[in-house]
Parts: C-alpha cells; sequence; structure tokens
C-alpha cells in the first residue's frame, strides 16, 4: 500500500510540474524577466550554454580541435556504429550538466520545453529529412516510477509536436534493468547495457527513418544498443538526437 501511494504521490508531482506555464521565467535559472520568450531561457543562461560548432565529428558529433583534419574523431575511425550519426547542440559540461541534473532528479518534468526547444533548433539547422518516427530511449519500470517520468520521452513529445512526425514510446522497451552508466568505463557500459533492450510490435519499425531521441551521449553504449535491436526489428536507418555530448573516453579528435 506504501509503494501505491508513493508511486500516486510522484506522479501526481510529475503531471503538476509538466503543467508549469509561467512565462516570463527561466527554466534554467529560475529567474524572471518579461522579456523571456517561448524558449523560457532567459539571455544570461543562453550566453553560458556551449554549443558544438561545425567542426565536429561526422558520425557521433565530438567537438574536434581545431588543426584535426579528419571529419571522424578516433573512436568512430576504429568503431563501427548502429546508426548514421549523433546531432547534440550542447557539450555536456557547466550550466548544461546542471540543467540536465535539475530537470531528470529535481522532478522538474516541465523543463523539456526549454530543453527540448534546444533540440529543435539543431535538427533544424541539420539536413535531415524523411524522418518517419520518433523513439525515446526507454527506461526501466523501476526507474520510471521513481522518476516519475521518462526524460527523453517527453523531450520526444516536444520535438515529434514540433515538426508534427508520429512518435512511438511502447514498442522498444527495456527488458532489465542496468547498472548505472555514467560510473563505468566504455568497455563495462557495453558489456552492462548488452541484451537490455528489446522490440514488441517489431512491425512498427520496419522500413522507417528513425529519430531516436536521448538526453546525453557520453560513450554512445546505450544508444548503439537500440539502434541495433530497432535495425534487427527491420528499421532502414537510426540517426540519434541528443542534447548534450559529453566527452567519452577521448579527447577531443583524439
Amino acid at each position: 500500500m506504501k509503494n501505491i501511494i508513493k508511486v500516486l504521490k510522484t506522479f501526481c508531482h510529475t503531471f503538476l510540474e509538466l503543467l508549469f506555464p509561467e512565462s516570463g521565467v527561466c527554466f534554467i535559472c529560475d529567474s524572471y524577466d518579461e522579456e523571456i520568450g517561448e524558449d523560457h531561457i532567459c539571455d544570461e543562461c543562453k550566453q553560458k550554454l556551449k554549443f558544438i560548432g561545425e567542426h565536429r565529428c561526422s558520425i557521433c558529433g565530438r567537438p574536434l580541435e581545431l588543426g584535426y583534419i579528419p571529419d571522424k574523431c578516433h573512436e568512430c575511425i576504429k568503431s563501427i556504429h548502429y546508426f548514421t550519426k549523433v546531432i547534440a547542440p550542447l557539450e555536456y559540461t557547466g550550466i548544461t550538466k546542471d540543467a540536465i541534473y535539475k530537470y531528470k532528479y529535481g522532478k522538474k518534468a516541465y523543463m523539456y520545453k526549454a530543453l527540448g526547444h534546444l533540440m529543435v533548433q539543431a535538427l533544424q539547422n541539420e539536413d535531415i529529412e524523411d524522418i518517419d518516427l520518433i523513439v525515446p530511449v526507454p527506461l526501466h519500470r523501476s526507474k520510471l516510477v521513481n522518476r516519475g517520468f521518462n526524460q527523453a520521452e517527453l523531450l520526444g513529445k516536444y520535438i515529434s509536436n514540433y515538426f508534427n512526425i508520429p512518435m512511438d514510446s511502447k514498442n522498444l522497451i527495456r527488458a532489465r534493468k542496468t547498472k548505472i552508466q555514467n560510473k563505468l568505463s566504455k568497455k563495462e557500459r557495453r558489456k552492462n547495457i548488452k541484451g537490455a533492450f528489446k522490440t514488441k510490435r517489431s512491425k512498427v519499425f520496419e522500413e522507417k527513418k528513425i529519430l531516436l531521441i536521448d538526453d546525453i551521449y557520453t560513450t554512445g553504449a546505450t544508444v548503439d544498443e537500440c539502434s541495433k535491436v530497432l535495425l534487427h526489428a527491420g528499421a532502414e536507418e537510426i540517426v540519434v538526437l541528443v542534447l548534450a555530448r559529453g566527452q567519452g573516453s577521448g579527447n577531443r579528435g583524439q
């Protein structure tokens, strides 16, 4: 009974946070300014965000050092991915890192509006056409109950509504609980996540160009595993869109 009450309180709290409607409020720093627009980010916070420039890996989106000549980072030169490319507007550092933590662990579900807007802008700047379906990276049900929402799913809904692209969040599922990835090495992450996802009605993915949504890309273990499962289900191509790109296990462009 206590667990049921806890679950109901969590979802009620999340529902109220989703309704956070105030205009003129920065969802990142909580400051008020009537000049703040529908993106819900003040000018000061925008200046602190570290955007990834054009000099980045053409596959995983990692920022590359100036003077680094190949269009692929060292990791992507020696590795094969199941996705075609990663689109990420921001580096996972500073105010971006704090905002994502606040969004996921501070019960601030409404922040998807501000963070999703940044992802929409990033997608508009890319030559991406004919996306058939948006798919968020799923959470295990135990984590979903504890958090009250799937951060990737809320971002996916925002992007889906903006571009009028259908989203499916029911047929790619996390089949087993995994360890927290951020404490693991790249090799450990891939081992930890292997076999963690499966599809239910695989037919919905057949011959589809899929936009896979998550909040952070670090080593790529999670989105790579999801992409593999989706391709095996008959998907034609996977493009990954995340809010922020971490540096993973390697140096920039090395």
